[in-house]
């Protein structure tokens, strides 16, 4: 009877750990979110913060606050249960000399901590809350992400040999660990140079895309593997521009560039449109289809 007993103990420990391990190599795949502002119905100086889960396509209504930076192209992030978003406190129409951005972080229970403070910016938080990436005045900051205390610093210079008058910088994204943050510099809306940061050493690897002419507006870049897709369609400005191009049937390529290696591949044509395109993957991506209406899945 013992050895019955071991034997079936050893069993159900076997299963266990295979049961285990399966688990362990098989992760469940986290859930996407992102945030949506909408005006409050009941008062007009309030925002409503949305949580939305991408892929349930459900949205909660988070918390609602005063004096966010609804005209931001990216006023807010959602983080492990937390949201960062950025305030306007003390308009530029009515304080043009006492206005100011402010990141501020909430839990999930509403608590609210002011992290940094600026005239403009435009952030990043890393995926493990850790750092930030704050681009203000023309300066990279990376600040403590817990009481915003600066880490490091970047001027344009440090990030490009590419010397050109009213550089700007576009921060992009982390990489899925966070060992990584990329940015570009841009000048009006081409691309001079995309960059690296390397978040334990603050080293910096510098890739210059200025004979690639690269329209701003039309590119994606996969931070984890250095891959960009990019199209040659002109920066429009106004509606007559864009009637323009449209009317001249002006031929547009789409292209794959490797940033490390600088090969290049042409993926596809079309005429008078852009492609708007969007990883889905390492080897995917969606674009505006370049025969019709609708989007395409291209596979690389």
């Amino acid at each position: 009877m013992q050895r019955i007993f071991i034997l079936l103990v050893m069993t159900c420990l076997f299963f266990i750990g295979i049961i285990s391990c399966t688990t362990q190599e098989r992760p469940s795949k986290p859930a996407e979110f992102t945030v949506k502002l909408q005006p409050n119905p009941l008062d007009s100086a309030l925002t409503d913060v949305y949580v939305k889960n991408v892929q349930k396509d459900q949205s909660q209504l988070f918390i609602t606050l005063p004096d966010v930076e609804v005209q931001h192209y990216h006023p807010a992030e959602f983080h492990n249960g937390s949201i960062y978003v950025i305030r306007r406190i003390h308009p530029f129409s009515e304080f043009p000399n006492q206005w100011r951005d402010e990141l501020w972080k909430y839990t999930s229970m509403k608590k609210g901590d002011e992290i940094y403070s600026s005239q403009g910016m435009d952030f990043r938080v890393s995926p493990g809350e850790r750092d930030i990436a704050l681009v203000s005045d023309t300066v990279l900051y990376f600040i403590n992400a817990s009481d915003g205390s600066n880490i490091t610093l970047f001027y344009p210079s440090t990030l490009s040999n590419v010397h050109r008058k009213d550089r700007q910088i576009q921060p992009i994204a982390w990489t899925a660990g966070g060992t990584f943050f990329w940015g570009s510099l841009y000048r009006t809306v081409n691309i001079l140079t995309f960059f690296r940061v390397i978040a334990e050493t603050w080293e910096v690897d510098s890739y210059n895309v200025d004979s690639l002419k690269i329209n701003s507006s039309d590119y994606a870049l996969n931070p984890s593997s250095g891959m960009l897709v990019y199209s040659d369609f002109p920066a429009i400005f106004d509606v007559d521009t864009y009637q323009h191009v449209r009317k001249s049937k002006m031929r547009v390529h789409l292209y794959l560039y490797d940033l490390k290696s600088g090969e290049s591949k042409l993926l596809a044509t079309t005429y008078s449109k852009d492609f708007e395109p969007k990883w889905l993957s390492s080897r995917t991506i969606e674009v505006n289809n370049p025969e019709g209406d609708g989007r395409i899945i291209l596979s690389l």
